[in-house]
């Protein structure tokens, strides 16, 4: 069988035609459309009759089957189109949300029976009579006022009975046999080359369905990202040319066996910082949006590290390494916060694609920035102080795209700094701020292992003995929070909460309630300038503060879940420590007396040890 699918003896006419015809044989099998104003887009139901009609051709041969009834030249005859028969794999799929179709706003005529939304247009489906039964269809509803109505542009006419009965359910007439179903398309805008190109490169970094199926903060994160990627780019050219150099590369007297030996000492002890940093678990969804510029940062100071190499030739390796280690944590931190962001994006359960879209963006910047980093290197190869200026440069925007990155996000979460400034919000006006208003004002500059709090920090998850130091403290506090699943103590310098091992996050956000205003009334009364800091002296402050997180705490949750927050998705990083008292004490002796978990579990967990 040759190309276009016949048996060899005989000619292939399409190969033929398009031989004799001069055009691009590739050209013609694709069916590439060149002239535009020429070009339709033809109804689904005419590419599907012609590809029926030579679906025993091939590739080649229903081209061929097409031309060989035009003029002879390759060509198809008047009402043909180049590549109007392509096969059902190379059709263009769009596959695009509900929320994209414009068309949707557009009216539809009163006799269709049904309507096909496309992205650039509509088309309408009409059940005809026959002949016959048209003028009777026509009689009947002279009283509406009605004509015949005349078909479309673009509309065909296909046989069939499977139409509706005249019962309001379909057109009139629709019953007898020699119905025909009439197709209306409506473009609703022209589609030019440009606007198809912009939508083809918009579909490579932007998911499905945008913007209703992303967050608002979508479009001015991507824009920051690629930037950093770009800038990026162009200082890992800088850097991977300093080790380059300060490994022998281009020495006639460099040892290539040397060099590769440090080369891959280098990048083991890289993967060796990426195993170290992985411990904070947690914090990185805490604190996302600290660790991502953290990791920024730790990025341009290894990228430093590795472009001043070559000044010390001869500490190449423990410079490589620790650049290399350092850029370990940063892929690590970076990789780490990046699914935090993400889902904070997700309207629908599109994870997957706004991280495919991403990661495309930050291709496209990288390759960006390493063209434009390899002609800056190129233009500064000759003076070491304008290489110098240029990378500080780069690190400079680098650093300044991590940061308005990080700045775009609008996380839902509550931490510590964002669980604070709703409280504060709260207890000043009785409500709370919006989700961009609070990220917006969100502080990313500081160490995100501590509190963003101006008081004393909050130790979550303190042991029950440094909050209860005596029999009298103890009984104390177990009679005042009887109810509850957490202790609370401003004892010494800190405050202290010590969280039962049954608490949820409810309880720690309450309990965080409970700081923030112990902490106001604390500084209000006075007790702080006088520097009286005994747990007897301020129980009053205690109690009042406990009366008062009791009473507001659901008026305070159902506030901040009105405002778009998630309460219940709270990473306030407690401790790993739990005690048990009350009924949580009694449950815990249970479990020990069944053998579930010792003789002295109980008493254990009462001391504040860890579990």
């Amino acid at each position: 069988m040759g190309l276009c699918g016949r048996s060899p003896g005989r000619p292939c006419p399409g190969l033929g035609a398009a031989a004799g015809g001069g055009a691009p044989l590739l050209a013609l099998a694709f069916g590439a459309p060149w002239d535009v104003r020429r070009r339709r887009r033809p109804l689904s139901h005419e590419v599907d009759a012609d590809v029926g009609g030579s679906g025993d051709g091939g590739l080649l041969g229903s081209f061929a089957a097409s031309g060989s009834s035009g003029n002879g030249n390759g060509h198809g005859g008047p009402g043909s189109r180049v590549g109007l028969s392509r096969p059902s794999w190379m059709r263009r799929r769009n596959r695009v949300d509900k929320e994209e179709l414009e068309s949707e706003a557009e009216p539809v005529s009163d006799r269709a029976v049904a309507v096909e939304y496309r992205r650039d247009g509509k088309r309408e489906f009409f059940i005809e009579p026959p002949a016959g039964a048209a003028a009777v269809a026509a009689t009947a509803t002279t009283t509406a006022g009605s004509s015949p109505r005349r078909r479309g542009r673009g509309s065909t006419r296909r046989g069939g009975s499977g139409a509706a009965a005249p019962d309001g359910s379909g057109v009139a007439g629709a019953d007898v046999p020699g119905a025909e179903l009439t197709v209306k398309e409506t473009a609703t805008r022209v589609r030019t080359w440009r606007g198809k190109a912009v939508d083809r490169v918009t579909r490579y970094f932007l998911p499905d369905g945008y913007p209703h199926s992303v967050g608002p903060d979508y479009r001015e994160y991507t824009k920051y990202r690629g930037t950093a990627f770009f800038f990026g780019g162009a200082l890992g050219v800088f850097s991977t040319q300093g080790l380059l150099l300060a490994v022998g590369v281009g020495r006639q007297s460099a040892a290539p066996l040397a060099a590769a030996l440090q080369w891959v000492i280098r990048d083991g002890v890289g993967r060796g910082g990426r195993m170290l940093f992985s411990q904070l678990g947690t914090g990185f969804d805490a604190e996302t949006k600290q660790y991502r510029l953290a990791a920024a940062f730790v990025l341009n100071m290894a990228c430093a590290i590795e472009a001043a190499a070559p000044a010390a030739a001869r500490l190449f390796l423990p410079l490589a390494c620790v650049a290399n280690m350092a850029k370990g944590a940063s892929t690590v931190t970076a990789a780490s916060t990046r699914g935090a962001i993400y889902r904070s994006f997700m309207r629908r359960e599109n994870l997957g694609d706004i991280t495919a879209k991403q990661e495309t963006v930050g291709v496209a910047g990288d390759l960006a920035g390493t063209a434009v980093g390899i002609a800056l290197s190129r233009a500064t190869a000759g003076n070491p102080r304008v290489a110098a200026g240029a990378f500080l440069a780069l690190s400079f925007a680098h650093f300044a795209a991590a940061y308005g990155e990080v700045k775009a996000v609008q996380l839902r979460t509550l931490n510590r700094q964002r669980a604070h400034r709703l409280i504060k919000a709260y207890l000043r006006s009785g409500t709370v701020p919006t989700v961009e208003a609070v990220n917006r004002a969100e502080r990313v500059l500081n160490r995100p292992w501590l509190d963003s709090l101006h008081a004393p920090n909050i130790e979550l998850g303190a042991r029950l003995g440094e909050a209860a130091p005596d029999a009298e403290a103890l009984s104390y506090l177990l009679r005042l929070y009887a109810s509850d699943r957490y202790l609370f103590v401003y004892e010494g310098t800190r405050m202290k909460i010590v969280l039962r091992n049954d608490a949820s996050s409810h309880d720690a956000l309450k309990a965080f309630l409970h700081a923030d205003v112990f902490w106001r009334q604390y500084k209000r009364s006075g007790a702080a300038r006088d520097g009286r800091r005994s747990a007897g002296r301020h129980r009053q402050l205690l109690e009042e503060s406990h009366a008062f997180a009791r009473a507001h705490f659901d008026s305070f949750v159902r506030e901040a879940d009105a405002a778009g927050f998630r309460t219940d998705s709270v990473l306030l990083r407690p401790i790993g420590r739990r005690a048990a008292w009350g009924d949580a004490l009694v449950a815990a002796k249970s479990v020990a007396a069944t053998g579930g978990g010792g003789g002295r579990g109980g008493g254990d967990a009462l001391k504040g040890g860890g579990v």
